[in-house]
């Protein structure tokens, strides 16, 4: 009898262990692993975003922010990911917003304002993760980095006034 209950318990923790592993292999999969940014799209384009400070029919100050198009803020850009124009408005943000620091020199010395998210770009928006923006430090571009950034600020005709974090 008593050998028959140590079989059953061995069988039980047995099969008890396949059916762990078996449910850590499914959440595991691609599928289940797929990053979040994924269902956004990468940017493709840029939009302008108002201060609502403007009179007279005049839109006012702008923020230009990399977009996708139909999905609006809503877009990620990776190493070698995103259209020229949209890695170009986070580039001149980070070289203007965060002068002196280590991702603005980053992308100074690799190029500077370019439109390739290239390694220089990682290396900085990495930085700007870790260091000033309390966000996951991947070195990838989404809307939680956007959140978080300060964006350069221009008038109508295209000055550059300052830096804020608006609420987008």
């Amino acid at each position: 009898m008593q050998r028959v209950s140590t079989t059953l318990r061995m069988r039980s923790g047995v099969l008890g262990a396949l059916a762990l592993l078996f449910a850590a292999g499914l959440t595991a999969s691609p599928m289940m692993t797929a990053p979040a940014h994924a269902a956004y799209g990468p940017c493709n384009t840029t939009v302008k975003r108002t201060d609502g400070l403007g009179d007279g029919g005049n839109p006012g100050n702008h923020y230009k922010i990399p977009a996708r198009t139909d999905n609006g803020l809503s877009c990620y850009m990776e190493y070698q990911t995103g259209s020229s124009n949209a890695v170009t408005a986070l580039q001149r943000a980070i070289v203007s917003c965060y002068r002196g620091t280590y991702a603005a020199n980053r992308i100074n010395a690799t190029g500077g304002a370019d439109g390739v998210y290239g390694t220089g770009t990682v290396d900085a928006v990495r930085w700007l993760q870790a260091n000033r923006l309390g966000v996951s430090a991947d070195g990838d571009y989404g809307p939680a980095t956007r959140e978080q950034m300060q964006w350069p600020l221009y008038t109508e005709g295209g000055t550059y006034i300052a830096c804020l974090n608006p609420p987008f």
